[in-house]
């Protein structure tokens, strides 16, 4: 009750400053994917290849219809010339691109579904020598990060994009990108050592930092604390409530060495629901006006996230 009233106490003191909370992706520019096409690592028959329409999109005087048929030259070749991609730093290369493809801002239905066909391919390739490699996830992750670069909902995007690839690798580069984005979060001047795969324990441990001092200082800016609940609400989905009554054995067949990592205790899950209610105290006063920022993050905690521990209450009866 004392630790609540705490929590009160810093709401009544928030300020209710001007916001405008941004949900959609900002996207990139087709010079930005020209610089990301240009990047090392692809094989070398395929950087020939795609060297004239890479080259038209560094030009400053494209008109769109140049740069989306360019663009469109580019899939192409990468859909042909899939099978030339062999190594790691050459699937980084192309997983970079691919998700750098998907930040493209209004390109023609064209290209859209040529990017969905490149991407299905992607997520199609055989790497079982690589899917738990930690230094693959590692690899794949940082260049998609700091090469494209991904930050915000950018960063959003892109992980909801390669979590739906059906792809183990890329599933296991998108839990590295969440914790990677809780990082640029609470320590935003610090460099990024190392992208992994971190366990229920780790993000506990992250909240436990966020205290309701943290909270209040990141109010002036709600697009923070969205950003932060987005990425919790992705680990939520990926790891909490996927793997919710998977027996180990089921868990080390699916996951091997992560296994571990990705189990969610009863335990875990109702300390991360108490963090999210008194996340939802620390913002009452948003909801004063009824403001739009408010509601949607209102709507994030009570309508998306909350419920779906409700859903894992339900599974645990059950058990």
């Amino acid at each position: 009750m004392a630790e609540l009233e705490q929590w009160q106490e810093f709401a009544s003191q928030i300020a209710k400053p001007d916001r405008s909370i941004r949900c959609n992706p900002d996207g990139i520019g087709f010079g930005q994917f020209a610089i990301v096409c240009s990047l090392p690592g692809a094989p070398e028959n395929v950087q020939k290849l795609i060297d004239s329409p890479v080259a038209k999109l560094h030009k400053q005087t494209s008109t769109e219809h140049d740069s989306n048929t360019s663009t469109e030259d580019i899939v192409k070749i990468l859909i042909e010339q899939l099978h030339c991609f062999g190594t790691l730093e050459q699937y980084a290369w192309l997983v970079r691109a691919t998700v750098a493809l998907h930040l493209l801002k209004r390109v023609p239905t064209k290209v859209s579904s040529l990017v969905r066909k490149l991407s299905g391919a992607v997520a199609g390739l055989d790497l079982a020598c690589f899917r738990h490699s930690t230094f693959m996830i590692h690899t794949v992750a940082k260049s998609l990060k700091e090469d494209i670069p991904l930050e915000g909902v950018n960063l959003l995007h892109a992980i909801k994009k390669l979590a739906l690839a059906n792809s183990p690798q890329l599933y296991y580069t998108a839990l590295a990108l969440i914790f990677a984005g809780f990082d640029t979060i609470t320590h935003p001047n610090k460099p990024i050592a190392t992208y992994r795969v971190c366990g229920v324990n780790e993000a506990l441990q992250l909240l436990d930092t966020l205290d309701a001092p943290w909270l209040q200082r990141q109010c002036a800016s709600l697009q923070t604390i969205y950003t932060l609940l987005k990425l919790l609400s992705l680990y939520q989905n990926m790891v909490i409530m996927r793997h919710a009554g998977k027996r180990p054995q089921e868990l080390q067949e699916e996951h091997a060495s992560f296994a571990a990592l990705l189990c969610a205790t009863d335990a875990q899950v109702k300390s991360i629901r108490q963090w999210l209610e008194q996340l939802s105290v620390v913002l009452q006063p948003y909801g004063i006006k009824q403001d739009e920022d408010h509601l949607i993050i209102a709507d994030l905690i009570h309508v998306d996230m909350l419920p779906l521990f409700d859903d894992w209450d339900q599974h645990e009866v059950m058990l």
